[in-house]
């Protein structure tokens, strides 16, 4: 399987899920959405992370 289509590591795609909340969050502090907007950056940090620990799970373990 090349790298084009191997799924990336669990680690790096919660690492760039992040990173583009960060990005997105940035952009939209200037509009000052308050409470709304912590609500929907803790709900998708959540998504990343619940993501995240479920490809973990399903990745074989070298023993």
């Amino acid at each position: 399987m090349s790298t084009s289509t191997r799924p990336a590591d669990p680690g790096t795609q919660l690492l760039d899920g992040l990173e583009a909340l960060v990005r997105r969050h940035r952009a939209l502090r200037a509009d000052d959405t308050g409470p709304l907007h912590a609500e929907l950056i803790t709900a998708e940090v959540a998504q990343h992370l619940a993501v995240a620990r479920n490809a973990l799970r399903r990745r074989p373990r070298a023993v």
